[in-house]
């Protein structure tokens, strides 16, 4: 996959399970930081698979 279009698809992942989150609760630590974690995965997914399943 292109990065932009990872980059790009991260970046809405992120944003819509913070936004699942904001609506649960409105705690900031816990919606950044679950956004942050979502986009995180989305990113370096590709490099994380490659790394655990050689």
């Amino acid at each position: 996959m292109p990065v932009t279009r990872r980059f790009f698809l991260g970046l809405g992942g992120g944003a819509a399970a913070a936004g699942i989150t904001y609506l649960i609760t409105t705690t900031p630590p816990w919606w950044w930081a679950v956004g942050l974690t979502v986009a995180v995965f989305i990113w370096f997914g590709e490099l994380i698979l490659d790394l655990v399943i050689p």
